[in-house]
């Protein structure tokens, strides 16, 4: 009797298990969701400790699945460095997830040059003229449109508290000589002269030295330096590092710049202990939030001054079409027409508002709310004011942009000079082609 229990029991299991194969395969076709919900692997740049972007994006998200309630999107997150390093270790297994948050230059060649994600444009056909002429720039050698930008970057903006400007009897320096002369007036005062909080390795390239090599170069020289017509070792480059070297050693950055995690530099300028912040145009989203109403109506957006000999634009800053979401190139029709619905959702118009009242500068075309933060109307008026240079870690591959930040910092310690760094890149760019 136990015998026969034994086989009934096992002849039961055997035609139980092309059904659960079959119901798993059903589950992975739906997304592996239930009750056909597509379910979506998403990996996004996000500090989750940021106590201003980290709720901003969740409310984003939220919006969107509630409006949307067959679609569950499941986050990993990364920052810094580790972000692109997980992001490279993803692309070579095989391993990326549904929706990827992606750059539009160099910053993540190795996916989006690699065909390991789909051309946005099939999607995006009709609505192109809805979003800035900068984000509908070809990512691709065909044209392609790899990622939806979620916003136009300026990434070299100088912070100014007028407040404290005036206590010191000192006005927004028109020259690189009058910034320098600030110094000694400003420390003696106890304050710090430009906040910058390098440890990232990233701030310093990002948010200073593309711009300076633009006003110590000009574009025509940086696009001859892209194209391999001229050299990252010229002069005209080394004297954009010797600038950076120079602001080090006369203690115009924080002190401890390179051992200060990003977001030190935001808090003593919105602490007061900073006359002058160094940082991108994002910063606004938490300046929104962290700036008193009083505090709004001194701080004011800047352009580094003037530098002698100088070959670029005045009040040139350094800028690019923002990152944005891009989806894997392996995903079928329904899981991408899925993928989509969020990357619309995000960059288009809906969550562009939404960003735009959190201190964003959308890529896609709004009209400025009547309503909008004193920080926002600044930020969106500065952006239309200024000229734009190159960002460099947008036109730089990532394996020598990731050496050349690191080399930045050795610079600043004294290990290497700033013609080291200028011939090093040079090498690179070199090694892995232009």
């Amino acid at each position: 009797m136990k015998t026969k229990r034994l086989f009934v029991l096992f002849s039961i299991s055997l035609l139980l298990v092309p059904m659960l194969v079959f119901a798993a395969g059903a589950a992975e076709q739906s997304g592996g969701g239930q009750d056909g919900v597509i379910t979506l692997s998403v990996y996004h740049y996000l500090d989750q400790t940021d106590k201003t972007t980290a709720p901003n994006f969740q409310y984003l998200v939220d919006v969107f699945e509630k409006e949307n309630p067959g679609i569950k999107l499941n986050f990993e997150y990364g920052y810094g460095e580790s972000f692109h390093d997980k992001l490279q270790t993803m692309a070579m297994s095989g391993q990326l997830p549904d929706i990827i948050l992606l750059y539009p230059g160099e910053r993540t060649s190795q996916v989006t040059s690699a065909g390991l994600v789909k051309d946005l444009r099939p999607y995006l056909k009709g609505h192109e003229d809805e979003f800035a002429d900068m984000a509908m720039q070809p990512q691709g050698a065909n044209g392609e449109i790899w990622e939806l930008p979620e916003d136009i970057s300026v990434t070299s903006i100088m912070y100014t508290n007028n407040r404290l400007l005036k206590e010191l009897g000192l006005t927004v320096p028109k020259t690189y000589e009058e910034l320098l002369a600030q110094g000694p007036i400003i420390r003696a005062a106890g304050l710090i002269p430009l906040s910058i909080a390098n440890k990232d390795a990233w701030p310093m390239q990002s948010c200073l030295a593309g711009m300076l090599v633009e006003r110590t170069c000009g574009m025509e020289w940086f696009d001859k330096a892209l194209s391999g017509e001229a050299s990252f070792s010229d002069p005209e480059f080394v004297r954009a590092m010797e600038i950076i070297k120079e602001l080090y050693d006369k203690q115009m950055f924080s002190p401890g710049t390179n051992q200060l995690a990003y977001g030190q530099g935001l808090d003593d300028f919105v602490n007061e202990k900073a006359v002058y912040l160094i940082d991108g145009g994002w910063t606004v989203n938490n300046m929104v939030g962290e700036l008193s109403d009083a505090q709004k109506e001194y701080v004011s957006l800047e352009s580094f001054p003037d530098i002698p000999g100088q070959k670029g634009q005045s009040r040139s800053a350094s800028a690019t079409a923002g990152q944005g979401f891009g989806m894997n190139a392996k995903l079928d029709e329904r899981k991408a027409e899925a993928a989509w619905k969020w990357i619309w959702f995000y960059s288009g118009p809906e969550g562009s508002a939404i960003r735009q009242r959190f201190g964003r500068l959308p890529a896609y075309n709004l009209d400025e709310p009547e309503d909008a933060d004193p920080m926002i109307k600044k930020l969106i008026a500065y952006a239309g004011s200024v000229p734009m240079g190159y960002v460099m870690d947008s036109v730089i591959a990532a394996e020598p942009i990731g050496t050349f930040n690191i080399n930045l910092q050795n610079m600043m310690f004294g290990t290497m000079t700033p013609q080291d760094v200028a011939t090093d890149l040079e090498r690179m760019v070199e090694s892995v082609g232009r």
